[in-house]
């Protein structure tokens, strides 16, 4: 990453407490390489090696700044065939996008209207106001002012995902592969700003997103909060409050070298999993997630970092 040299010095660690407005004037590859050089910082253990400054840096300003930087970067230097289609289909209409993208054009074939959807559907049972039927017909109108209004409601993220319909649709409709296409291209064409649960996907890019650019993985073995779980009974905030131990207990390998989770990938691994990442598309998403948080962020009188705080506590 070729990039002028920083106009303000500072030590790798110090990043860490600073906040986006902080690192404004240092240059991306300043914070690539300090970034990295945290990352990579081992000490003795147990006869292996550890990384101790993996759960420092995750989740911090410093860690969103660099990833922001070096996914623009990435994205630039050699754009992948599916980062230039999305970029390209963001422009097109919703119609367009039903009838192109692979996986909307093969999920909804035709509907019967039985109601098994939603009689199966988790979310439609805990929230009152969700009817994945709505979402099938909006599709199926092949109105262009209807669909702009689904992707602009919170009614496309309240799906969990589960699967649930998929299997006792009678016409075989993949309900669930549909809104995950719909939410991709509300994400794309900026809709999602309408919405809190859509706004909230800004906080999912940098938790789940993050995690994978930086740990190859969407959940990080630190991120559960048991006090957000209380239903899940004292043995599982035991278990969050010992993690690292726990997991060595029953031999994963916690921000170390290993084979299995919470593991520390090598830099190489981690490049060649990146550049996977890369070829899906997905940098065209995350570039354009951050181009809107950007925009409504200012629209707010909101620093980047307010914003994403913001959001991530929202509704």
């Amino acid at each position: 990453m070729k990039t002028k040299q920083s106009t303000k010095a500072g030590a790798p660690a110090s990043f860490v407490s600073n906040n986006g407005d902080d690192l404004k004037s240092v240059s991306s590859q300043t914070l690539v390489d300090a970034y990295e050089k945290l990352r990579d910082q081992s000490e003795p253990s147990n006869g292996s090696r550890t990384y101790p400054k993996l759960c420092v840096l995750h989740g911090t300003a410093f860690e969103r700044e660099k990833d922001r930087r070096e996914v623009r970067e990435w994205a630039s230097r050699c754009p992948a065939e599916m980062q230039k289609w999305y970029e390209e289909a963001r422009h097109q209409s919703c119609l367009w996008w039903l009838k192109n993208h692979l996986v909307a054009k093969r999920a909804l074939s035709s509907c019967i209207a039985c109601g098994v959807c939603t009689s199966q559907c988790p979310a439609a049972q805990y929230y009152g106001e969700y009817n994945p039927r709505a979402i099938v017909d909006a599709v199926l109108s092949e109105d262009e002012d209807q669909l702009v209004a689904l992707l602009k409601s919170d009614l496309l993220w309240y799906c969990g995902q589960c699967g649930s319909c998929k299997p006792m649709c009678p016409r075989e409709n993949n309900l669930m592969g549909l809104i995950s296409s719909l939410r991709f291209l509300a994400q794309l064409k900026g809709y999602h700003l309408y919405s809190v649960r859509g706004r909230q996907q800004y906080a999912m890019r940098h938790l789940c997103g993050g995690n994978l650019w930086n740990r190859a993985c969407t959940l990080y073995f630190r991120n559960p909060v048991a006090a957000n779980h209380p239903d899940f009974g004292p043995r599982y905030a035991q278990y969050h409050s010992q993690a690292e131990c726990q997991m060595v207990r029953v031999g994963a390998s916690p921000d170390r070298p290993g084979q299995f989770g919470g593991r520390k990938l090598p830099p190489e691994t981690l490049t060649e999993f990146r550049s996977c990442v890369a070829g899906g598309g997905t940098l065209a998403l995350w570039n354009q997630l951050e181009k809107s948080a950007s925009e409504d962020a200012e629209k707010k009188g909101l620093s980047i970092d307010e914003y994403h705080d913001r959001v991530n506590h929202e509704g």
